[in-house]
This record gives C-alpha cells, sequence and structure tokens, in this order.
C-alpha cells in the first residue's frame, strides 16, 4: 500500500529571510534546518512513500508585485531542490503571489510544466481577498484545464485573530478552522467548485467548521431567496471536495466525516514537522471502526488519484 502524506512544510533559513526582507514587516514561522535528512528518517519510520511540502500559512502574499513574486519563486526552488534530492519521496504545492494574477498564472504553470510539482498551494485568503473573489477566476480557469490539485491551508487572516486569542495561541489553533470552512463556503456558495469542475480541492485542516455547518448553507439560500446558490444539492457540492486529517484525532469526528462526506473524500495529512509523521500517521491509523478498504484509501489511495505524483 502507498501512504501519501499531503500535509507538511519545510521552511528553511534561506525562505525565512527573504520572507522578512520583502514581507513588509511579515515575517514566515517556524524556522526549520535545511537538511531534511531527520524528516525522511521519519517517513521511513512510518513507511510513508510520499510527502508532500507546502508553505501552508507563510504564503508569499504581499501589496509588492515584484516581493510576491520573488518569494514565490524563491520557495518553489528551494522545494524543486528538496523534491529532486529526494525525488520519491518528496513532493512539493507550488506557491503562486496571489492577488497578483498575471504572476499567479505564470508562476502555476512553471511549478506544474517545468517543475513537476503536484499540485498548487494557496491560502484561505490573499490579502483579505477570498477565493471566490472574480479576478481570480483565470487562475481557476488554467488550473482547471489542467486538472489540477489544489491544496487550501489557512493562513491567520485579520479576523480570525481578534483581542486575546494570539495570548493563547487560540489564532491559529481556533481561527485556523475557522478560516478553512469559511473558505470552502466562498469556493462552494460562490459557484468557483461547479464552475471549475477540473480542480480536486483539498481542503485543511478537514475542513474546519465547515463539515459541521453546511446545513446552515440550505437555511442561508431559502432565507435570502438564492435557491441557485448551490444547484439545491449543498452535500454533493461537498463531496466534490477532499479534506485533510490534521484536525484531530477523535474518532467521532472521523466518523462523523465519513458518514457526512464519505470516506473517499479524506487523505491523509500529517502538519510535519509540527508533529511526527510517524506519530499522527499512527493516530490515524488507530482510530477505530474504520472499514479497511476505507482505510487504505485514507492513508494514500484516495490522494494518489488526486496528485500529480
Amino acid at each position: 500500500m502507498t501512504i501519501i502524506d499531503v500535509h507538511a512544510h519545510y521552511f528553511p533559513p534561506t525562505f525565512i529571510d527573504a520572507f522578512a526582507r520583502h514581507g513588509a514587516g511579515r515575517r514566515a514561522w517556524p524556522e526549520h534546518p535545511p537538511e531534511l535528512d531527520a524528516r525522511i528518517k521519519d517517513l521511513d519510520a512510518a513507511q510513508l512513500q510520499h510527502q508532500v511540502l507546502g508553505l501552508g500559512h507563510n504564503q508569499p502574499y504581499f501589496d509588492e508585485v515584484e516581493a510576491s513574486t520573488m518569494v514565490a519563486r524563491l520557495a518553489n526552488d528551494l522545494y524543486a531542490e528538496a523534491t529532486i534530492r529526494w525525488s520519491g519521496r518528496l513532493a512539493a504545492f507550488g506557491a503562486v503571489p496571489l492577488p497578483h494574477i498575471d504572476e499567479a498564472i505564470a508562476e502555476a504553470v512553471r511549478c506544474l510544466d517545468d517543475l513537476g510539482f503536484a499540485g498548487i498551494g494557496i491560502g484561505t485568503t490573499a490579502l483579505r481577498r477570498p477565493l471566490s473573489d472574480p479576478a481570480f477566476d483565470p487562475l481557476w480557469a488554467e488550473l482547471d484545464r489542467r486538472r489540477t490539485a489544489v491544496f487550501v491551508h489557512p493562513v491567520g487572516t485579520p479576523d480570525t485573530f481578534t483581542t486575546g486569542m494570539d495570548a493563547y495561541m487560540l489564532g491559529p489553533k481556533f481561527g485556523g478552522p475557522q478560516e478553512a470552512g469559511l473558505a470552502a463556503a466562498h469556493l462552494v456558495i460562490s459557484g468557483v467548485t461547479r464552475r471549475f469542475p477540473g480542480i480536486r480541492w483539498i481542503i485543511a485542516p478537514m475542513g474546519g467548521t465547515l463539515p459541521y455547518l453546511w446545513r446552515r448553507f440550505e437555511e442561508m439560500s431559502e432565507s435570502l431567496g438564492q435557491h441557485d446558490w448551490l444547484a439545491g444539492d449543498p452535500g454533493g457540492e461537498l463531496r466534490k471536495l477532499y479534506y485533510d486529517t490534521t484536525l484531530t484525532d477523535d474518532p467521532g469526528a472521523y466518523r462523523f466525516m465519513i458518514d457526512t462526506f464519505g470516506a473517499d473524500r479524506l487523505v491523509l495529512g500529517t502538519d510535519a514537522p509540527r508533529v511526527t509523521a510517524t506519530d499522527w500517521m499512527n493516530r490515524v491509523r488507530a482510530v477505530p471502526g474504520i472499514e479497511a478498504a476505507d482505510m487504505e484509501g485514507v492513508l494514500g489511495g484516495n490522494a494518489s488519484s488526486v496528485l500529480r505524483l
């Protein structure tokens, strides 16, 4: 069985330094060692064949187009070096310099055609613009044409980092899932998922709050008289998305997700190196009540049909 981890990060010092120089006061975090030997040992211990690296919350979304483009290209070059060095073990989701759409499209094409990446990684918002912003449609059209996997990760938008949240790390812990739920809702309600059906969206972490609140879409649609928002089938639209496993190891959450969207919508994500891939994969494997065939899909089968590996 091939095991694939779709959610991992790599922020070496070269990237951290470039982000600090060009990020207009923003800083990327945390810094990771430049060497990946320990990461490969972790994959070996987990018997995990492929791990996909991405920038996660450290997206190169800056006001200045040159700065945004430069940091995106630098990150992608670093990831390309890593995937070549560890060919067959590491893959990558390419970064694009949103909201600068022409540059974002050009970098996405470079990532997919020249660097051979598994897909494209994006944040839940880009300089406060939602993913449903019509200005982003040309990017979605290009990725739709290529049937690209697009990995959506929280970025820490201002509305989720309200007063008092940062003191207890509640921003990333609780704000991130809120962001993910809102971003997925924007994609579905705006019609992006219907207009660009070739994109394989993966929402981290496990769709955030969306799976638990999706029935409220029906209420919203009825109260606002917008019956065409979800084409009469909100559950069906949400079952077109994929959800990674980084939200929790609570068996009840897995049971809920499988009952609501199906086991074929879940893909393994570990958030390494925040935790080791070995530890998180073992937690997922230990979730009771999942049929063996479904677990095989979660650990790798589902992702293998989505990613360009």
